[in-house]
């Protein structure tokens, strides 16, 4: 491969749906793109069994919705690397460098777009029963079990947010915490203890997912940390909801600004605080959407195109 075919207009890191996004609109402007990721195109979404809340599909698995974002990237020229870590990024005056084990790439603009990795219980079942009962996300999977038992696992605000809401999409919800007092927002501890249907177990943890492949999740073991007692439960979904780790190494080692979560700050535009640089997706702070990644995918695509051929990062007004 030559020298000149190592350069592009953009080089977006991560192929979920909001690097994806980007490609296709950068693509579509005529831009010579690059997508770039450790795994296979789609990120956390690809692993979600059935979609139905994005616009203009009523019904999607999270695999086709992979494929047809690929699909539509590389029908604008976008050129896509499955299974390619960016392991450094050397910022220059005028172009970035990125790093992989296959090579270097250099790139006018690079576009953040990493996302994040769930934080897992770690107990026997979890892995097993992923996307077949087990979720990381209520608003994404809790309207499939409205006549069922589900079990939220956390303490926190995104806990607590949760399971405000499947007690409204659900036929029953319970609440399990490791400690006897939750972490969250005082005005979430008063929503879900004060007004809500949902059944709270305190200083309890879940020790083991129950079920098989094929019909899903059975039941749960839940011990009590302070007796050392185990109860067996009997739900169709455990929503898992103990934090995220946002995937911010590259974002650390370049020095943008990050939140107290870890996540990349932006502005309106999708720009960083290091010029050339976007981020956009799950790694900055937002809703944890895919309608909302792909917004900021598109936000990114569009700024970044703008600013460049403004002469001026900002762009003119």
């Amino acid at each position: 491969m030559g020298t000149d075919s190592l350069k592009y207009d953009m080089v977006i890191i991560g192929a979920g749906p909001a690097g994806m996004a980007t490609a296709i609109y950068a693509s579509r402007m005529g831009w010579n793109t690059l997508v770039l990721d450790k795994g296979p195109v789609g990120g956390l979404a690809a692993t979600t069994p059935k979609i139905e809340n994005y616009p203009g599909f009523s019904e999607i698995t999270g695999m086709e919705f992979a494929d047809r974002l690929k699909k539509q990237a590389e029908k604008f020229g976008a050129e896509i690397k499955e299974l390619t870590e960016v392991t450094d990024l050397n910022i220059g005056e005028s172009e970035v460098e990125v790093i992989t084990p296959i090579g270097k790439f250099l790139a006018n603009v690079i576009v953040l777009a990493m996302g994040t990795s769930h934080r897992h219980l770690g107990v026997p079942g979890e892995e097993k029963l992923e996307g077949k009962g087990v979720s990381y996300c209520a608003t994404c999977d809790g309207p499939l079990y409205g006549s069922r038992k589900v079990i939220v696992v956390g303490g926190g605000n995104s806990a607590v947010t949760e399971a405000l809401y499947l007690d409204n999409v659900v036929r029953e919800v319970s609440l399990i915490h490791r400690r006897d007092q939750l972490r969250a927002e005082e005005s979430l501890q008063k929503e879900i203890l004060e007004k809500s249907n949902v059944k709270m177990v305190w200083d309890s943890v879940v020790t083991e997912i129950i079920g098989d492949e094929m019909t899903g999740v059975k039941k749960v073991t839940i011990k009590n940390v302070k007796t050392g007692e185990e109860e067996q439960k009997r739900v169709k979904a455990v929503f898992v909801a103990i934090g995220i780790l946002p995937n911010n190494d590259l974002a650390k080692k370049i020095g943008v600004n990050l939140n107290e979560d870890g996540l990349i700050l932006v502005d309106s535009n999708q720009r960083t605080t290091i010029p050339r640089v976007y981020a956009c997706g799950d790694i900055t702070p937002g809703q944890g959407q895919i309608s909302v990644a792909v917004g900021e995918g598109t936000t990114a695509a569009i700024s970044a195109f703008l600013d460049m051929r403004g002469g001026d990062w900002y762009g003119k007004e």
